[in-house]
């Protein structure tokens, strides 16, 4: 799996900040219900957009960054 830069699909704005973690969203499709797999949530700093992200998703800091 390759790894991308977060970027706003709205925005383009790398910055975001993290909005809940492990979160599962319910719901019902085509009278179904689902549950999800424990998502993190980023809200753009910027534009306030959401975004969602499964497990496989990594995040570093700027300063995570910084040390390496």
């Amino acid at each position: 799996m390759e790894n991308k830069s977060l970027s706003c699909p709205v925005c383009q704005s790398n910055k975001a900040e993290i909005a809940g973690e492990n979160i599962k969203l319910s719901g019902q499709f085509e009278k179904k219900e689902f549950l999800t797999t424990p998502l993190t949530v980023l809200k753009c700093v910027r534009c306030g957009y959401y975004m969602f992200f499964d497990s496989t998703a990594k995040f570093t800091t700027k300063e995570e960054l910084e040390k390496n």
